[in-house]
């Protein structure tokens, strides 16, 4: 029996801003009948508060994981070593990249209307981040997003006593997080703490950084727009996110 259910956001609840009215009503008929929801997205708790207050949802697993949010407030939390982020942050001023910085309440970055963070934006959407003051005052920080491409990511990863978790989502953009750090663990912390096995979660997603998700909750569901590589992990593939994909697969697979 499913007893939570936890949703990657981009091209899974939503594509930008369409959110099916039958995904509405299927998180809706799982509630009703007992399961517990959460989201799991590369965003921040910041960028996902109007989404979950919309849905009804009180988890949020956000940043890769590195980040777990009750209602907005932070339950489980791992952050970078200040140090390693103003270290980068004087590398993206020097080679001249945009840093997307993503703190528990805030999102931050070195450069305002820069090229590469217009261009995700239009693309993906994002919200304003705040032009951070000052090296001197650092806050938490979950996830670093660097734009710049694969052959510069080294300058950021090289460098790091321990490996990071890194996912190029695009080929001038990508995610750092936390070493050890991903959707998975995320969801097993989550989980811990509410004393449910993860045998009896079910997880929805479309993206490369679904991977570790997909295999690890009892019943991985890919959305029938996901990459094909995240489809051959998933127990079962579902129709797309504008085929009501989320409904068909709640009827089909948990509340049958």
């Amino acid at each position: 029996m499913i007893k939570l259910a936890a949703f990657d956001v981009d091209g899974t609840l939503r594509d930008r801003d369409y959110l099916p009215a039958s995904t509405k009503q299927a998180l809706h008929k799982l509630k009703e009948n007992g399961v517990q929801l959460a989201l799991c997205t590369g965003r921040s708790e910041y960028e996902m508060a109007s989404l979950y207050k919309e849905l009804g949802i009180d988890w949020a697993i956000t940043c890769n994981g590195s980040h777990i949010g009750h209602r907005g407030t932070t339950v489980f939390g791992s952050a970078f070593d200040p140090e390693t982020v103003k270290r980068w942050l004087r590398e993206a001023d020097r080679a001249g990249h945009t840093a997307l910085l993503y703190g528990s309440e805030l999102m931050y970055t070195n450069q305002e209307n820069a090229p590469w963070f217009l261009q995700a934006q239009k693309e993906i959407g994002f919200m304003e981040p705040l032009l951070l003051p000052s090296l001197e005052k650092v806050p938490d920080i979950y996830q670093c997003i660097l734009f710049c491409s694969e052959q510069e990511e080294s300058a950021y990863t090289s460098g790091e006593h321990e490996p990071l978790y890194v996912h190029r989502w695009r080929d001038w953009a990508v995610d750092l997080n936390p070493s050890g750090m991903n959707k998975a663990v995320g969801l097993r912390r989550l989980l811990n703490h509410l004393g449910i096995p993860i045998e009896e979660t079910a997880a929805f997603g479309d993206g490369i950084n679904d991977m570790e998700m997909m295999e690890a909750a009892g019943l991985g569901i890919a959305m029938g727009n996901a990459a094909d590589e995240l489809k051959s992990k998933a127990r079962y593939v579902t129709r797309s996110l504008h085929e009501d994909g989320i409904a068909y697969a709640v009827d089909q697979w948990i509340l049958r």
